[in-house]
């Protein structure tokens, strides 16, 4: 169940970039709101610190 987590947590950031990297290319021609830039930079944001804190504790338990 972890790989399949893993995965699915990689396929949202991958598709929150992709939209941020369109948003940003469109410039002020996008559709795209501030809140939902927002949103998805939190997606990003959230996977990052996640994973920061799933290293941190097995590098922690390796330790012990």
């Amino acid at each position: 169940m972890g790989k399949y987590q893993q995965n699915l947590r990689a396929k949202v950031v991958k598709e929150a970039q992709l939209k941020l990297s369109v948003h940003r290319e469109k410039g002020t021609d996008t559709s795209m709101s501030v809140f939902e830039a927002a949103q998805l930079m939190d997606k990003i944001r959230w996977s990052k610190s996640h994973q920061e804190e799933e290293h941190s504790i097995f590098f922690a338990v390796s330790m012990n």
